[in-house]
């Protein structure tokens, strides 16, 4: 057999999911060419498979594990604290595959990258070249800063510090008064992302590259909101959790239909929501008409993820912060809007009967979705039907 062939044939076994997991140990050596690397990297594992990658002492083997999207994670949690810094940090980096829905790594995980004194053995990169790899990889979950914010580690008080709208009003106040002298400093110069006075004050020195983020993220006092109307930069406002009542109905009433677009769905849109029900443009009184079945952020960000991210778009998804509740998805699975019902058949916790419902959907998006977020065993048979 040709070395060659013989690279084909190993590889067919690694990716076989019937071969056992003995067979598939005997891959991961470097005898076996890229076969036990590509497998390493790229499939399911067995538990035992699993063992023998995370000892291996090849650290290639242990590098392509720790991009695996396909095993869970909590199972590559000994890889955080690996001997060589570039395995921590592939970990820290996540798969190169970019996928749509970002895979959040487990807390645990996450506290030994930033708890680390050092970045491995070897010595070739820094803990904060591995913190950066995290935080570019989208790991981290939006919930995250505020499990930490009473841990009793000061690094991760820290970090919860500055990630201060994550938190909670009593989070905050017990972080400007932390023991911990650097968390307090750093409680205090993150406080001004929600004191509008401080945010006008701060705003000239910010830079044009971060304006756009600070007016649509931040507490914006009334004369920034003015000067972004006489500007017409009025689009981080659409987007921006804090504006005023008053600010969202002239922008309800914007001429440009896609700012009316982006408020339409908001939670804390008044009565102008009505308004725009009978609005000119189609995509408005769509999102419109669903404004009444949100109420809460956490719904809203259920509902952005369908309506802004349709099936064309490539951009990561990373999980929320907080999940609607189920009723709230059960009740958007008997909707008469279309959009409501492929939130609900996008939720992997919706029961299997609302799933087995939504996938006789005459939406066929709504039907895709179901199928998707269905077992294994019950999509075979839903295809089948």
């Amino acid at each position: 057999m040709s070395d060659s062939l013989r690279e084909l044939w190993l590889r067919g076994i690694a990716f076989n999911a019937a071969a056992p997991a003995d067979v598939l140990i005997r891959l991961v050596d470097e005898a076996a060419g890229e076969a036990g690397l590509l497998m390493c990297e790229g499939r399911d594992l067995p538990d035992a498979v699993i063992d023998a990658a995370l000892r291996h002492p090849v650290e290639r083997i242990r590098r392509a594990l720790a991009r695996n999207l396909h095993v869970d994670p909590a199972r590559l949690a000994p890889l955080a604290s690996d001997p060589s810094g570039l395995v921590r940090a592939y970990l820290a980096g996540g798969t190169r595959l970019q996928p749509r829905w970002v895979r959040p790594l487990p807390d645990d995980i996450l506290v030994t990258f930033l708890t680390a004194q050092e970045g491995g053995e070897d010595g070739r990169v820094t803990e904060k070249d591995i913190v950066g790899e995290l935080w570019s990889s989208r790991q981290v979950p939006p919930s995250f800063p505020r499990d930490m914010a009473g841990h009793d580690h000061p690094a991760l008080r820290l970090y919860a510090a500055f990630q201060w709208q994550s938190l909670t009003a009593a989070q905050r106040n017990a972080l400007l008064d932390d023991p911990d002298p650097v968390v307090r400093k750093a409680a205090r110069e993150s406080s001004w992302v929600l004191d509008p006075e401080a945010v006008e004050a701060k705003l000239p020195s910010i830079g044009s590259r971060n304006t756009w983020f600070v007016l649509g993220t931040c507490a914006l006092s009334p004369a920034v909101v003015e000067q972004c109307f006489a500007d017409d930069e009025v689009h981080p406002l659409a987007r921006n959790r804090h504006t005023p009542a008053d600010a969202l109905a002239r922008l309800a009433r914007h001429p440009d239909a896609e700012i009316r677009r982006l408020v339409a769905t908001r939670p804390d849109l008044g009565p102008e929501a009505a308004e725009l029900r009978q609005d000119p443009d189609e995509n408005v009184r769509m999102r419109a008409r669903l404004q009444p079945s949100i109420r809460t952020w956490a719904e809203f960000q259920a509902v952005q993820k369908v309506v802004d991210h349709g099936p064309d778009c490539t951009c990561p998804i990373t999980q929320p912060a907080t999940e609607p509740s189920p009723n709230w998805y059960a009740t958007c699975a008997a909707s008469e809007e279309p959009v409501l019902r492929r939130v609900a058949a996008s939720w992997p916790g919706l029961s299997a009967e609302l799933v087995e419902t939504l996938a006789q959907d005459d939406d066929e998006e709504v039907l895709i979705r179901a199928v998707l977020i269905a077992s294994h065993a019950e999509r075979q048979r839903l295809l089948r039907s």
